[in-house]
């Protein structure tokens, strides 16, 4: 039982330092990077999608970025998600955009965003289930970053984006412990 709980703690204290609580924002930035997530098969927006444009939206009229850029290519079917969130987005307000249509995971999204951005003020734009990890992410690339994020509570999302930062703690102890 002690056994137990040591690694119990142990895998806490791993937790808490890879994923430490989000920057929020604290001034205007000079881009906001709202992340994409899969069209429907009929290029439809899902749901994350939709709550993502509707926070980005909100953002860019309270004044919290400049520019945004809209990250997410084609990833579970023909559909590029940047450009079909733009569409959604320009149909509702004219907000300047750049469009990243190549990525299809949260490194990438910020791996690309940066080579077209370089080291610029950043706001980023996700789920509340996502962001801790998008910022850790974030942090590789942005010295001045911070996050913002609308609720979500499904249990799906809870469990992949769960798994999903087990998987980013494992996968850098690895990287660290290969160089």
């Amino acid at each position: 039982m002690i056994l137990l709980i040591s690694v119990f703690i142990i895998l806490f204290i791993v937790y808490t330092i890879y994923f430490p609580p989000v920057p929020k924002p604290k001034k205007q930035y000079d881009y906001a990077i709202v992340l994409g997530c899969p069209c429907h098969s009929d290029g439809s927006l899902c749901s994350s999608q939709i709550k993502r444009c509707n926070l980005a939206i909100e953002c860019f009229k309270k004044g919290y970025y400049k520019t945004l850029v809209i990250s997410g290519g084609a990833n579970r079917n023909s559909y590029v998600e940047a450009i079909e969130m733009n569409k959604y987005i320009q149909d509702r307000i004219q907000i300047p955009t750049l469009l990243e249509t190549k990525s299809i995971n949260t490194f990438e999204n910020m791996e690309f965003t940066y080579n077209m951005v370089k080291d610029t003020s950043v706001l980023i734009i996700t789920s509340q289930t996502h962001i801790r990890r998008a910022c850790v992410i974030a942090k590789n690339y942005f010295s001045d970053y911070a996050g913002i994020y609308y609720p979500e509570h499904r249990l799906k999302h809870v469990l992949r984006e769960f798994f999903a930062r087990w998987i980013h703690i494992f996968t850098d102890i690895k990287k660290r412990l290969i160089s």
